[in-house]
């Protein structure tokens, strides 16, 4: 397994912690109201999760399962990291079973479109899946 996988929950976080410091952008993704656990299922157990925080403005993210979380998102890295390339809908890929859920999952689904509008560099200078550069979904 790619030792640089083990960063994507960091690295998740990071994201909304930087989507978090958008006044704009928190205001609009804090109306999920909810909190969300990111499970990366390919990943070893303890190493392998992030907890979103879309029930506050600012929203943020740390690393870990940390408390409950109102809707839980279960998947491997690969596609996780397609959904934040903007290569698949998170819709789609529950659809077709690729990603699984836990609680009411369309609070999340309402407000992702908003982060089409986020600056994803961070994801776009190197894949921690795959080490590979990564095209901005909103440029």
């Amino acid at each position: 397994m790619n030792q640089q996988a083990h960063s994507l929950p960091a690295l998740t976080a990071e994201f909304f912690n930087r989507a978090g410091d958008d006044a704009e952008l928190s205001e609009r993704m804090s109306f999920a109201d909810t909190v969300v656990h990111i499970y990366f299922t390919d990943l070893p157990d303890g190493d392998n999760a992030c907890t979103i925080y879309l029930d506050r403005n600012p929203i943020g993210g740390e690393t870990g399962a940390v408390g409950k979380a109102e809707v839980e998102l279960f998947a491997p890295s690969k596609i996780f990291m397609g959904l934040f390339a903007g290569k698949e809908a998170l819709p789609i890929a529950i659809v077709r079973g690729d990603v699984e859920y836990k609680g009411p999952v369309r609070k999340f689904l309402r407000v992702v479109p908003i982060l089409t509008s986020f600056d994803f560099d961070m994801f776009k200078d190197s894949s921690p899946v795959t080490g590979e550069a990564i095209p901005n979904p909103a440029g």
